[in-house]
C-alpha cells in the first residue's frame, strides 16, 4: 500500500519536471527586432570593380568613390543649360534593389522648375546604365533594397 501511495505521489507531481517549456515564437521574434539595426547593413553594395578582399569600410569606400565619380563626370559632360538658378543642392535618393538594379527614387531642388528637374532625372538615370555590375547590399546573409541619398551641389558659374 506505502508503494502505491508513493508511487501515486510520485506520478502526481513530478510532470513537472519532464515538461518541457515551449518557445513561443512571437516572444522570440520580438527580442530578436530589438536586437536588430533596421539602418545598417553588414555589406554595402559593391561594384563588380571594387576588391572583393574590402571589409565593410573598404566596400563602402569604394562603392561612394565610384558613384560619386561617374555622377560627377556626368554632370560634367552634360549640357547644363536647363538650368534655372546659378546655385543650387540639389538631394538624388538613390535606390539598390535586392537584385543590384540602381535606379532614382526621388529627386528635390528647391530653386528648379519641374522641367529642370525632369530633365536632370532623366540624364541622372540614362548614366546608371553606364555604371559597373552592382552586387546588391548583404544584411543576415540576405541581398536587401537599400536607398542613399546623395546631395549634388550645383555651381555654373
Amino acid at each position: 500500500m506505502r508503494f502505491a501511495l508513493i508511487f501515486c505521489f510520485i506520478i502526481c507531481f513530478s510532470c513537472q519536471y519532464f515538461e518541457k517549456k515551449k518557445l513561443n515564437s512571437d516572444v522570440i521574434l520580438e527580442q530578436e527586432l530589438q536586437t536588430f539595426k533596421w539602418d545598417e547593413v553588414d555589406q554595402y553594395p559593391t561594384f563588380e570593380t571594387c576588391d572583393d578582399d574590402n571589409n565593410y569600410e573598404g566596400n563602402k569606400t569604394c562603392f561612394e568613390s565610384i558613384f560619386t565619380t561617374h555622377i560627377s563626370e556626368v554632370l560634367k559632360d552634360s549640357d547644363m543649360a536647363f538650368l534655372d538658378s546659378e546655385n543650387d543642392t540639389i538631394l538624388v535618393n538613390f535606390l539598390v534593389s535586392k537584385t543590384g538594379e540602381i535606379t532614382i527614387s526621388n529627386l528635390y531642388a528647391s530653386q528648379l522648375s519641374e522641367v529642370s528637374i525632369q530633365n536632370l532625372n532623366e540624364i541622372l538615370s540614362a548614366s546608371l546604365l553606364e555604371l559597373p555590375k552592382l552586387y546588391p547590399a548583404i544584411k543576415r546573409s540576405q541581398h536587401v533594397q537599400t536607398v542613399f541619398q546623395l546631395p549634388i551641389i550645383l555651381n555654373t558659374n
